[in-house]
């Protein structure tokens, strides 16, 4: 009977060893899995906070940008009024301006592509009902130079002010940390 009782009381130790060694492996292999799935709920923490940081590091420049821009072309308006005030007074103003070198007609075949190439439609050419009659006496007045001058800088500035923008994003994007 003793030996009965030894014989089962192996058994049951080498029965309880296996099960404390097997679950332990298993024990052993759902840490490592959650330590892992940590390492990774962390990796993508820190990815989704820096797009974060990111967009709204972006969107504060864009918001400067479109601001200095909506500042400048309200002070272009302003000028433009002042500008057009002064020249209508001006007898010189519709004098035209000569075509040296071609420079007119450069100039104002130039500024016709770019308006073509911003309209809907293809033709290229510009809308004859737009051409006062003054133009058609010559290809430029020193008004309508004029008249140019301000918007064309305006515009000027307002693409350097975008281009500073892109800069400083592509600058902050160099200072972020890899992780």
């Amino acid at each position: 009977m003793r030996l009965y009782f030894y014989a089962a009381l192996v058994v049951l130790i080498a029965a309880l060893s296996f099960g404390v060694y097997y679950y332990h492996d298993k024990y052993s292999d759902e840490q490592d899995k959650t330590k892992r799935l940590g390492q990774e709920v962390a990796g993508q923490t820190a990815v989704i906070s820096r797009q974060a940081f990111e967009f709204n590091r972006f969107n504060q420049i864009s918001q400067q940008a479109s601001q200095y821009a909506t500042n400048i072309k309200a002070k272009s308006d302003e000028r433009q009024i002042i500008i057009r005030t002064v020249v209508k007074k001006n007898p010189a103003s519709r004098q035209c301006v000569p075509n040296v070198d071609g420079v007119v007609d450069r100039l104002l075949d130039y500024t016709n592509d770019l308006r073509a190439s911003a309209m809907y439609t293809t033709t290229g050419k510009p809308d004859a009902t737009s051409v006062s009659a003054i133009a058609t006496a010559c290809r430029l007045t020193y008004a309508q130079a004029v008249y140019w001058i301000d918007p064309l800088l305006t515009v000027i500035d307002q693409a350097n002010s975008q281009l500073a923008g892109i800069r400083k994003i592509e600058e902050s994007r160099k200072n972020l940390p890899d992780k």
